[in-house]
């Protein structure tokens, strides 16, 4: 049965790669994953994939074409160490390698008016902005029935990724948010909050990024300080009576969001960056023999509401196997 279910898994996670070609929380570069506080004692080994589409334009809350179209794509491979210095203090380092596709740009001109570049591409491959974080669990309550744990997260985002990439025929720099990193020393604040009943589960988590100023190709940039958030049901299907040492197969329902606010280009403030944007997430989980951890992950786009006229987020899709030392 075991065997099975991870055969499955691993499917579905070559199928999103071979579908989606080659941002959770491209503009700090982190995942959260269904459960963070899966791991919140013991030590491990987490790998993440990570795939964004934006493919769709917007101004505000309202949509609206552009012809022709205009593309990004967004791969991140995360391989995040997290060892465990106490039963309720975590320290993990983040590793990310990117790949950033721009197929088709929009261009806004200071009028208003949008003008789509169908020959600007663009492809950038390799380290991200690595990070080190703190996760400690302040809070833990076991019940007969029930088990309630409320922890905090500490970091820092370094300035590793390149900011230099240019376009295919190399006349222009990419945007900031395709090179590899941001060119900043940023850093991370959240909070975990989890509450398991039986079969059920809920988690509510808030990762925030404070940005500093960078750069993107020959100017300075700033990236708006973010806030990523969800809230997040699940429950467990395999066993269906009491859990066993054996696997256990958990689907999840949420709601996910991503607000950002704007950036700034040789301290002028861009007026068609930031924005507010809500995902619905539906995921599964499996945990094998408590040492093996996958994860698939499926973020829609439901609702956007962006400042000026941007593209926006299509969808998200991640794939994470986490081993337990």
């Amino acid at each position: 049965m075991n065997k099975g279910i991870l055969t499955v898994f691993f499917t579905l996670c070559v199928f999103i790669a071979s579908t989606a070609i080659s941002r959770a929380c491209d503009f700090c570069l982190l995942s959260q994953g269904i459960s963070p506080l899966e791991t919140q004692s013991g030590s491990g080994v987490r790998v993440n994939e990570r795939y964004t589409l934006v493919d769709k334009a917007y101004e505000g809350t309202g949509g609206f074409t552009i012809s022709p179209s205009a593309k990004e794509e967004f791969w991140t491979t995360e391989l995040t160490g997290f060892y465990g210095v106490t039963e309720n203090l975590t320290v993990l380092g983040v590793v990310p390698f990117r790949k950033t596709t721009l197929d088709g740009h929009m261009l806004v001109h200071e009028d208003g008016e949008t003008e789509a570049h169908p020959d600007m591409k663009g492809e950038e491959t390799g380290l991200g902005d690595v990070a080190a974080i703190g996760r400690y669990t302040f809070f833990k309550k076991h019940t007969l029935d029930s088990t309630t744990a409320l922890a905090a997260l500490a970091g820092i985002k370094f300035a590793t990724g390149k900011t230099d990439g240019k376009t295919n025929d190399g006349s222009e720099f990419l945007d900031a948010h395709l090179q590899l990193g941001t060119g900043s020393t940023d850093f991370l604040l959240g909070l975990s909050a989890s509450r398991a009943m039986q079969r059920l589960s809920l988690s509510a988590n808030m990762l925030a990024s404070i940005t500093t100023r960078g750069r993107a190709g020959d100017k300075s940039h700033r990236f708006g300080n973010a806030l990523n958030y969800d809230l997040t049901a699940k429950h467990r299907v395999y066993p269906g009576g009491a859990a066993t040492a054996g696997g256990q197969l958990f689907f999840a329902l949420g709601a996910n969001g991503e607000a950002r606010g704007r950036e700034k280009e040789d301290g002028v403030v861009l007026k068609n960056s930031g924005g507010h944007t809500v995902y619905a997430s539906v995921g599964a989980q499996l945990v094998m023999d408590k040492k093996w951890v996958i994860e698939l992950l499926y973020h829609k786009a439901v609702y956007h509401n962006l400042n000026g006229k941007q593209l926006g987020e299509n969808y998200k899709a991640n794939c994470a196997v986490t081993h337990l030392f």
